[in-house]
C-alpha cells in the first residue's frame, strides 16, 4: 500500500468466450492497450485443459501463451475456477457448455482437509507448462486468482474450508515454481462481505495464501459516484478483518454484468464519462494510498464499440505514470481529483456528475485536456483562473512541467 504511480498493468482486459480474440489466435484489435490480460471465460479453466486423470489438453492456453508473447511488455492473471466432470462430486449430462454440463461447481471427490491430488497434479502440470513454441506459464503468468466468485453456487457449492484446503498445498507449488508470484484471495461479488470474512479469518487462523485482496464491483444501473460506496463497503470489511494494509484489485468489472452494457438511463456522453470517472475514483481512493492496484474489464468487445475506445486510451493516456495525491472529493455536483502526472506537472481532474457547467481553476493551471473522440484528446492553454466548460466527462488541468 502508499502513493505508487499508475503502471500499464493496472489496467487488463478480457476476452471471453465467443470474444473477437483470444483462442482464435487474434489479439485485441482496439488502440487501447491494457498491460495485463486476465484469463477467465477464457477457454482456459481447470475443466478446459484436464482432461481425464494425468491426462491435459493445453491447446487454448499454448495460444494464450503464445499470443501474450507476441504482445510484450503484458503481465497476465490466471483465474481458478470450473471443476472438471471426471473428478467433481456432482453429476455432468455433458449436453454442451455450463454448470452441470461440462464442469460443475461442486469439489473434486478427493478433496480433504490435506487438499485434493489432482487440483495439486493439475497445478504443478499448469505451472510447469510451456507451449511448442518454448513460452512458459512460469514467464508470463504471475498473478494468481483464488477462484472466481466462490460466493455464488453457480461457481463453488462447497464451503469456504473446503476450498482453502484444496489451495494451501497449491500456492507453494505456485511460489516455487513461478518467481515473484502474486496471488490474490477469491474474488468475491461486491456486497457478498460474509463469504470473504470467512475467507480471512480462515487465513489469519490457518496461514496466509494471498498477498492481494480481490472483489468484482460492476457499475451496474448506478452512477460510479454513487456505486463507491460498495467499494468502500468492500474495503471496510478487509479493514475490520486486520488486511488494511493489504493492496486490493477490482479484477472484474464493467456496466452490467449481463448486458455488458451502460444503463439506458444514462445519454451516451455520459456513458463514456462514467467509464473514465469509475476508474480515476478507484485509483484515487484515500489519496491513492489505498487505491486499487489493479482494476479490469470483463468482456474487452464491450468497449470496441460505442466510441469507448477512444476514453479508454485517451484515459490511461493521462493517467499512467501519475500518482494520486489525495482523494476525489466533491463540492455539490462537481468533483476534484488532484494528482502528479508523470512528467512532473500538478494535474487536477474535474466532471460535473449531473452535466454542464463553468469551474474556475486556480491561477497555477496553465492548460487542460479534454477527450474529443480521438485517441489522445485535445489540449486547450487557458489564462490564470480562466474558467473552463465541465460536464460528465472528466477533464484534466495541468501546470506547466517544471
Amino acid at each position: 500500500m502508499g502513493s505508487h504511480p499508475i503502471e500499464p498493468t493496472d489496467w487488463s482486459f478480457e476476452c471471453v468466450i465467443g470474444s473477437d480474440c483470444g483462442t482464435n489466435g487474434s489479439w485485441i484489435t482496439t488502440t487501447s492497450q491494457p498491460g495485463t490480460v486476465r484469463l477467465w471465460d477464457s477457454e482456459t479453466n481447470w475443466s478446459d485443459f484436464n482432461t481425464a486423470a494425468g491426462a491435459y489438453d493445453w491447446e487454448s492456453l499454448d495460444t494464450w501463451l503464445d499470443l501474450i508473447a507476441e504482445h510484450q511488455p503484458r503481465a497476465v492473471i490466471y483465474t481458478f475456477g470450473h471443476v472438471p466432470c471426471w473428478i467433481s462430486t456432482a453429476h455432468c449430462d455433458h449436453k454442451g457448455w455450463g454448470d452441470g454440463h461440462s464442469y460443475t461447481a461442486s469439489p473434486p471427490r478427493d478433496l480433504t482437509s490435506s487438499g485434493s491430488r489432482t487440483f495439486d497434479a493439475f497445478v504443478t502440470a499448469l505451472v510447469q507448462h510451456c507451449s511448442p513454441a518454448g513460452n512458459c506459464v512460469t514467464d508470463y503468468i504471475k498473478y494468481w486468482e483464488i477462484w472466481n466468485e466462490p460466493d455464488l453456487t453457480e461457481n463453488w457449492t462447497g464451503t469456504e474450508t473446503q476450498l482453502y484446503d484444496m489451495f494451501a498445498p497449491v500456492i507453494p507449488i505456485i511460489r516455487n515454481n513461478v518467481r515473484k508470484a502474486i496471488v490474490s484471495t477469491p474474488a468475491v461479488c461486491g456486497g457478498h462481505t460474509s463469504w470473504i470474512t470467512s475467507w480471512m479469518t480462515l487465513e489469519n487462523t490457518n496461514g496466509r495464501l494471498s498477498d492481494y485482496y480481490g472483489f468484482h464491483v460492476y457499475l451496474k444501473e448506478y452512477t460510479p459516484e454513487v456505486r463507491m460506496g460498495m467499494v468502500q463497503y468492500m474495503l471496510d470489511t478487509k479493514s475490520a478483518n486486520g488486511w488494511t494494509t493489504t493492496p486490493w484489485m477490482n479484477t472484474e468489472t464493467g456496466y452490467d454484468p449481463f448486458t455488458f452494457t451502460c444503463s439506458t438511463q444514462y445519454t451516451a456522453e455520459d456513458c463514456r464519462g462514467q467509464l473514465v470517472r469509475w476508474h480515476v475514483l478507484q485509483y484515487a481512493y484515500q489519496g491513492g494510498g489505498g487505491g486499487a492496484f489493479h482494476v479490469g474489464w470483463f468482456n474487452w468487445d464491450s468497449i470496441s464499440v460505442g466510441g469507448y475506445d477512444t476514453y479508454y486510451y485517451t484515459m490511461m493516456q493521462w493517467l499512467t505514470g501519475a500518482t494520486f495525491t489525495a482523494s476525489c472529493t466533491n463540492s455539490g455536483n462537481v468533483w476534484t481529483c488532484p494528482l502528479k502526472e508523470a512528467s512532473g506537472a500538478t494535474a487536477l481532474i474535474v466532471w460535473d456528475a449531473v452535466g454542464d457547467s463553468q469551474y474556475t481553476p486556480a491561477s497555477e493551471y496553465v492548460d487542460y485536456r479534454k477527450f474529443n473522440g480521438t485517441y489522445g484528446g485535445e489540449t486547450i492553454p487557458i489564462s490564470p483562473r480562466e474558467s473552463v466548460p465541465i460536464a460528465y466527462v472528466p477533464v484534466m488541468l495541468e501546470t506547466a512541467i517544471p
